[in-house]
Parts: C-alpha cells; sequence; structure tokens
C-alpha cells in the first residue's frame, strides 16, 4: 500500500514543482525541453483533479471552476491533454503548440535556447514559457487563497 503522504494532493504539488524547476532550467537539449515542457503542464492541469479527489482540501465542489477562471491553466489544459492524447484538443483555449525553434550555443554554459510559441484557437500566439511562468504563478495564488500553502 502506497503511504497516504504520497497519495494527497501535496504529493501532485510537489512533482509540479520539480516539472516547474525541469521546464525554467538552462536546458541541453530541445528534446529534453519538449518532454519537460508535456510533463509540466500535464502535472499543472492534473493537479486539479488530485486537489478535487482529496477531502481534506475541502475543494472538492469549488476547484473546476476556480481552475477555469484562469487563462494559464486551461491553456495547460489544452497542452497537457493534446500531448496525453495525440490530438489538438479544443475543449478549453484550442491551444496548441504551432512552432518549436531551437539556437545552440556553442561552448557555453546554456548550450540550447527552446522557444515553444503556442496559438490559441482565437489565432493568438503567446510563449511556452510565458504559459510556464503565469500557470505556475496561478497554481500558487490558488492554493494560498485556500489556505493551502503558505
Amino acid at each position: 500500500m502506497i503511504e497516504p503522504s504520497l497519495t494527497g494532493w501535496r504529493a501532485q504539488y510537489d512533482r509540479l514543482q520539480r516539472s516547474h524547476a525541469h521546464v525554467v532550467k538552462p536546458c541541453r537539449s530541445s528534446v529534453e525541453y519538449v518532454d519537460d515542457l508535456h510533463h509540466f503542464m500535464q502535472d499543472c492541469w492534473h493537479l486539479k483533479d488530485w486537489i478535487k479527489n482529496d477531502p481534506e482540501t475541502g475543494l472538492a465542489t469549488t476547484i473546476e471552476k476556480t481552475v477555469r477562471a484562469y487563462k494559464s491553466l486551461r491553456i495547460a489544459a489544452d497542452l497537457a491533454n493534446g500531448s496525453k492524447h495525440l490530438n489538438r484538443y479544443t475543449h478549453e483555449e484550442g491551444a496548441y503548440v504551432t512552432s518549436i525553434s531551437v539556437t545552440a550555443h556553442l561552448g557555453q554554459d546554456k548550450p540550447v535556447d527552446v522557444e515553444c510559441v503556442i496559438t490559441l484557437g482565437d489565432g493568438t500566439q503567446t510563449s511556452a514559457v510565458s504559459v510556464v511562468r503565469d500557470a505556475f504563478a496561478d497554481w500558487n495564488t490558488i492554493l494560498l487563497a485556500a489556505g493551502l500553502v503558505s
């Protein structure tokens, strides 16, 4: 049996924090960056389910509405579901990655810059970096307001 401390919402939040640390660190490979981006989006979106299903949070009936108030989390939902199911999932914002550009820096500590452009259903574009930053901050705002983190 898995210990309760490993199965509560906090375990998923801790995973999200580790995913965030991976996706914002200097990267050495564009393939690893894209993997880290997928993991972050999945961990980010699925935190909602862990909070919803953990009776300790008291948020089972409100968390769905709460997260949908944040555009960054709706974009994360599209990217998480799209990468999980191998399709362009358009339920939330119609977001999908439309381009990935890689710049190599030979002989430097930061050998690769990767820029992922995300296009939304309305045609506007944003960067994966800004979605990651905003989604992580928005989760911390939600958790702080709910009294789950200090």
